[in-house]
């Protein structure tokens, strides 16, 4: 089965090279499908061979072990990136770069999204994390979910009864491969003046030039995680190659060379102190995954 994708198909493919973080071990087995085909593909073959699947998309917010990840990793950026716009909707593939559908819709006159600009995610990313800022969550803006079956059928997941979307976990064996999205019409200028306010925010306060997988750390209600971890006397603090940013606390960099259990390391000192200090108890808003 595996010889049947046609896109690639790697082994023992360090993560490192597919993370926002530069860490991680490596994959046992790597897929990056060209399609829906290629997925169903791999869906099989991990089913008949009792594997576990793990997919990731931009490998940003996330945290790879330095053991890797056993079974198969599915990378979903480029395969299934593209967006198709019905009137105030668009339904987007699991692979489309959140930033890329915002331009894309503004180019339309489409907005009401723009809080997420600078979410550094895929579609598929964003929606498993329900990924968002201080002004909202994709959820807020999601009216449908696809995922797919191994046998190739599609399964369709709508929020209901008025409740918002906050995380979908698809059923076992299946992968997320898209989501309707609500839109509004909005004057172009207006969009681009918002885009630009928000991304010169962004550039000003967080430590964009190191690798670093996002907001570690959730905000407690109220409460912001960056105050409490600066409060904390923890900015700037250094494991190895693995700093909580002098920048921004609730980010956590590679200097270079950095292992994951470096980084894991600086984030149980930060629950600890926060605790110590505060009685809080932070919650993880990066992914960590593998062994």
């Amino acid at each position: 089965m595996l010889g049947e994708i046609r896109g690639e198909v790697r082994f023992k493919e360090p993560l490192s090279f597919h993370t926002s973080l530069r860490i991680g071990g490596a994959a046992d087995i790597f897929v990056v499908p060209q399609d829906v085909d290629d997925i169903r593909h791999a869906l099989l073959f991990a089913d008949r061979e009792q594997l576990p699947v793990a997919v990731i998309g931009g490998g940003n917010n996330l945290l790879v072990k330095d053991r890797g990840i056993r079974g198969v990793v599915l990378r979903l950026e480029g395969c299934l990136g593209r967006a198709e716009f019905h009137g105030e909707e668009a339904v987007a593939g699991a692979g489309v770069s959140l930033s890329s559908l915002i331009r894309e819709a503004a180019a339309l006159n489409l907005g009401g999204i723009e809080c997420l600009v600078g979410v550094p995610a895929t579609i598929g990313g964003a929606l498993a994390m329900n990924a968002g800022t201080a002004d909202g969550n994709i959820g807020d803006f999601v009216s449908a979910v696809y995922y797919l079956h191994p046998d190739g059928t599609i399964g369709e997941f709508k929020p209901g009864n008025g409740l918002p979307y906050t995380a979908f976990h698809a059923p076992a064996g299946s992968v997320l491969v898209g989501c309707r999205l609500q839109f509004h019409r909005r004057p172009l200028a207006e969009i681009q003046k918002d885009i630009k306010q928000r991304l010169k925010t962004k550039k000003s306060t967080q430590p964009l030039a190191l690798a670093s997988a996002g907001c570690v750390w959730k905000n407690p209600p109220g409460e912001l995680a960056t105050r409490l971890i600066e409060k904390a006397g923890l900015k700037g603090k250094r494991v190895n190659g693995a700093e909580i940013s002098a920048k921004h606390a609730n980010f956590i960099v590679n200097r270079g060379g950095a292992m994951a259990a470096d980084v894991l390391a600086l984030m149980e000192m930060t629950r600890e102190r926060v605790h110590a200090h505060f009685k809080l108890q932070l919650q993880l808003e990066m992914r960590i995954v593998g062994e």
